[in-house]
């Protein structure tokens, strides 16, 4: 039952906005009485935390792994850029809810979503530096280079279509071109790498 209240809730918080979408609403779509879902949540401002909450520690868990996973600084760049494209794309609905409806939280939960966002910047940051301090990428500013890279990466869930032209794994290679050019020392690298280098992503 949790989990059809809080489909529901992304569902019309996504289509109306959190303060347009009246908790009967979401009960409605979840097929139970309003009064029931006090039952699984508080509020409908415990539903806006836990869907910011679930998938920004989503996006940090996967890129905390893939810090861990291998050192090499292209690899690490390659498996971010798929991995924020495709959670953008899979959750299309609950990243744009974090995009468009932080100023929606109450000041005593604010603080926690927001610390999750500026943990992901940091490790990209991470990522970029490390990448930069081993002359693998040039020398560029860090924060901007990473904001750069967030906003290309999560502009692909609002034009994205699963039935369009383009597959995920076609618009991830095409963006992991641009970034990994704009990054590295001597971009036409990028354009010799082997076919066999896809499998990372």
């Amino acid at each position: 039952m949790r989990d059809s209240i809080l489909a529901a809730a992304v569902q019309l918080f996504a289509q109306y906005g959190y303060h347009a979408a009246p908790l009967r609403d979401i009960a409605r779509i979840a097929g139970i009485q309003a009064a029931s879902i006090y039952h699984h949540y508080p509020s409908k401002q415990a539903l806006l935390v836990e869907i910011m909450e679930t998938h920004m520690q989503r996006l940090n868990t996967s890129l905390e792994y893939i810090l861990k996973e291998t050192d090499d600084p292209l690899q690490r760049l390659h498996d971010a850029i798929a991995n924020h494209i495709r959670l953008h794309t899979t959750y299309k609905a609950e990243f744009f809810i974090i995009d468009t409806e932080m100023r929606a939280l109450e000041e005593e939960h604010r603080p926690y979503i927001l610390g999750l966002r500026d943990k992901y910047e940091a490790l990209l940051q991470e990522l970029l530096l490390d990448g930069m301090e081993r002359d693998v990428f040039r020398r560029s500013d860090v924060k901007i280079a990473s904001y750069a890279m967030i906003a290309m990466c999560t502009e692909v869930a609002t034009w994205f279509r699963p039935d369009g032209r383009l597959s995920v794994q076609q618009v991830i290679t095409i963006y992991r071109q641009f970034i990994t050019e704009g990054l590295l020392h001597t971009p036409e690298v990028v354009a010799h790498m082997p076919d066999g280098a896809g499998h990372l992503l």
